[in-house]
């Protein structure tokens, strides 16, 4: 069995070898060609989506947890209701909460930030000392996130976005007064002490970070009382299995969860739209990789005419003729596989470090073209390419089994 197999690719492998003909060195050059192209391109195209995916979700994070607990309204305001976490098994147990990195507490407080020369409208959100402030590292531009349940009356500093900091000519360390409309309106004196940017518009143009315990103040709330915890997982890929466990478990029946998916769909829909789009991307590029493949392979074998009628004269039967023609099929791909593999990883890889193509942040989201390489799409690309390149050389092989000797030998 091993010599009926090692003989076609011995052949196959000389007819690579030793293309003499211009013409079909270029028509081989051109089939590697495209299935490079295509490689590349699919690489490349899971990489952007599954960056762009990675970049705004790690961006929509920050703002938001994975899933969020509060208490069931009717009433629309971004203010909620207050919670007391000391009779919440979920707050009480949340070193227990299975497949849960971590659990913090939050309140929403809307205001009236002026400056020296404007007005805005703002929604602080003010955080618990569970909150993992590290994770901003990268989106604040200037300063520092404001201590979190230092005071017992709260830090008197907010850090707000760049977008509304150009907006009311303000700079980190500048004094600010922030006015919240309720009974009776209270006034604060705060301090700008960090400015973040991460491009979500619907989180930069309006929302303000800070400490719970100012907004328990003015609130006029005890220490224990927040307006909802918010939960991030281990496994964002297991959310909705992960929520509905803890649902089930630790969530009292007074309260309600809601996935970031639910609160914040329209992101989750346009990942979906653009994963739609990259597999369709996929269907047209891999069947025209394959289609030039199987008609350039076709060229090949009528060129190889003669040598087929001469190898059946000699006694060689279709089986093997075939795999000469599919295993020279198969080499071409596996060149052009090789070449796009290192392309798009070495464009990626480039693309990473050094951001050469930049994008419109208030646009995209990000202000660079992103890269996350997963290695099993990767992989699954790779092997879609050469099974399906292989079933589609069984057609232009096939035509040697209506090829007769004589004829060809006489018309050479």
């Amino acid at each position: 069995m091993k010599g009926r197999n090692s003989l076609p690719y011995f052949i196959s492998k000389r007819l690579s070898a030793h293309r003499n003909n211009s013409f079909t060195k270029l028509i081989s050059k051109i089939a590697i060609g495209s299935v490079a192209l295509g490689v590349g391109a699919l690489i490349l195209a899971f990489s952007i989506f599954y960056g762009f995916k990675e970049g705004i979700e790690d961006k929509l994070f920050l703002h938001v947890g994975h899933l969020n607990v509060e208490k069931f309204t009717m009433n629309r305001s971004k203010e909620e209701p207050p919670v007391n976490v000391n009779n919440s098994d979920l707050y009480n147990y949340k070193e227990e909460l299975p497949h849960v990195k971590n659990v913090y507490n939050y309140a929403h407080k809307w205001g009236l930030l002026k400056s020296n020369e404007e007005v805005a409208g703002l929604l602080i959100k003010g955080l618990s000392k569970d909150y993992q402030i590290e994770r901003w590292d990268k989106e604040i531009v200037a300063g520092r996130f404001p201590t979190l349940e230092v005071e017992k009356n709260g830090a008197k500093e907010i850090m707000i976005s760049k977008s509304l900091a150009t907006k009311m000519h303000l700079k980190v360390n500048d004094d600010i007064i922030i006015y919240f409309i309720q009974k009776p309106p209270k006034a604060r004196k705060m301090k700008i002490s960090g400015i973040y940017s991460t491009g979500l518009e619907d989180f930069d143009d309006m929302v303000a970070y800070g400490d719970i315990n100012l907004v328990r103040r003015l609130n006029n709330w005890g220490d224990s009382l927040v307006g909802g915890m918010e939960i991030i997982v281990d496994d964002f890929d297991k959310l909705d299995d992960i929520g509905t466990e803890i649902d089930e478990e630790y969530v009292d029946v007074h309260l309600h969860m809601r996935s970031v998916k639910d609160k914040y769909a329209h992101f989750f829909d346009w990942f979906h739209m653009l994963y739609n789009n990259v597999w369709i991307f996929l269907i047209v590029i891999v069947s025209v990789a394959i289609f030039n493949v199987i008609s350039i392979m076709l060229i090949l074998i009528m060129e190889r005419t003669a040598m087929i009628g001469t190898f059946k004269a000699l006694g060689a039967n279709n089986n093997l003729l075939q795999k000469i023609f599919i295993f020279d099929g198969i080499r071409m791909a596996v060149k052009g596989m090789l070449i796009g593999n290192g392309v798009a990883l070495i464009f990626g890889v480039i693309q990473q470090k050094f951001k050469i193509i930049p994008l419109e942040a208030s646009t995209y989201y990000l202000d660079h073209v992103p890269f996350s390489f997963h290695w099993d799409t990767i992989f699954l690309i790779n092997i879609t390419i050469i099974v399906l390149t292989s079933l589609g050389l069984l057609i232009p092989s096939s035509i040697v089994l209506g090829i007769s000797p004589i004829k060809s030998i006489k018309f050479n």
